[in-house]
């Protein structure tokens, strides 16, 4: 029978799946298998970097299990054990396993009389007459480390946005073609060795356009957060970031409008076939919005085999409809799909709060999705061809 798992790992898995580490039974098991053989019992270190080891997969996951088991109550570890010279070191080694580690299956021996005796002595520290110092000002802890809970964790982003995979064939020769390996012996009959081919990478190319500062102020944190994820573990073969207010770009013409039957139009389908492609204006390198980037030099890096999204809330927080932002937005939109690229609309404001709005006015053109798990998997989707209905599509 298997025994329970030591308490000390319950209450630490409990810690860390609440802060977004999804750990599951055979991370448990994995770390009772390397208890069991020894690894982990020296000291608490030992032991955080044993974790670290088998359920780390990024250096932010590994800051989070350092810092969270410093609030987890860990069995009392000894400072020092040198094995008996009557006892083999592994026996020894065995032993202190077993006493350390509750609820691992290792194998017990039953302890000397003088052990016992040894084991049963209470030490009693002294007790100090004045008040416990306080501690001292100015220092932190290392492993004190503040970490703002975001509805989607970075581990959770990254695993959606590896699934934009676009295959290519591309690098030296190192993987055997079995088909044209076996096509050439048929023709020719003679074995000249297999026929190599570059292995398969992912050509992905992501184009992230991000709306700063304005209504998207209260956003920047979980934005940041969204961005920064993708581009560390998003395995993507190139990720270009833009930042720009309101919208990527300005027209220049926008004679369009006065063909419109009312300054406070609704929509632009009366006049959408005439709206000229946006190629003028700029975006921004930084999100400090310091270096801007000719809007034209951006859209000439733009490709068939990039995906672009963008991250804006449209007008949606603040209820708002602006023809002009509509007008440039659906320019900008028209540049992207010409040039073959797919586009998708990333939205931090919810869903029900579109309608009559700018943002509800794209996403009648635009595949557009709340900024939540299930629309960066919609809007995935989307990146990667899946058919979108969209009630006025550019």
């Amino acid at each position: 029978m298997t025994a329970p798992m030591p308490s000390f790992v319950r209450d630490l898995v409990t810690r860390l799946r609440r802060r977004g580490l999804p750990l599951g039974v055979d991370d448990c098991a994995a770390l009772r298998t390397a208890l069991a053989a020894g690894h982990g019992l020296d000291s608490p270190a030992k032991l955080r970097a044993l974790c670290v080891t088998l359920w780390a997969k990024s250096p932010r996951d590994a800051e989070l299990i350092n810092a969270t088991m410093h609030l987890v109550r860990l069995p009392d570890w000894p400072t020092a054990d040198t094995p008996s010279p009557s006892k083999p070191a592994d026996v020894a080694l065995g032993e202190r396993a077993a006493q350390t580690a509750p609820g691992i299956d290792a194998p017990t021996a039953a302890p000397a009389p003088e052990q016992v005796e040894e084991e049963l002595t209470v030490v009693v520290p002294p007790r100090h007459a004045g008040p416990a110092e306080p501690p001292h000002s100015g220092m932190t802890s290392p492993f004190l480390v503040v970490r703002p809970q975001y509805p989607v964790a970075e581990r959770d982003v990254a695993q959606i946005w590896r699934r934009l995979r676009r295959p290519v064939r591309r690098g030296p020769l190192t993987e055997v073609d079995v088909d044209a390996t076996v096509d050439r012996f048929a023709r020719t009959g003679l074995a000249e060795g297999p026929v190599l081919v570059p292995r398969r990478v992912n050509a992905a190319r992501l184009l992230l356009l991000v709306d700063r500062d304005g209504s998207m102020a209260p956003y920047h944190g979980f934005v940041d957060h969204v961005v920064g994820s993708v581009v560390r573990a998003g395995r993507l073969d190139d990720i270009t970031v833009a930042y720009f207010r309101n919208t990527p770009g300005r027209s220049r013409d926008r004679s369009a409008l006065a063909s419109l039957p009312g300054t406070l139009a609704a929509d632009l389908d009366p006049i959408l076939d005439r709206v000229p492609p946006l190629n003028t204006g700029r975006v921004y390198r930084d999100p400090e919005m310091l270096t801007s980037w000719p809007v034209a030099d951006l859209l000439s890096g733009v490709t068939p085999a990039t995906v672009v999204a963008a991250i804006s809330d449209a007008g949606a927080l603040r209820g708002a409809f602006v023809t002009t932002r509509l007008f440039d937005t659906v320019a900008f939109a028209l540049s992207v799909l010409r040039r073959g690229a797919r586009l998708a609309w990333l939205n931090p404001v919810a869903s029900d709060r579109w309608p009559g709005t700018t943002a509800g006015q794209i996403a009648r053109h635009v595949p557009m999705y709340p900024l939540t798990r299930a629309g960066m998997y919609s809007a995935v989707d989307a990146l990667r061809g899946h058919p979108v209905p969209l009630e006025r599509p550019l």
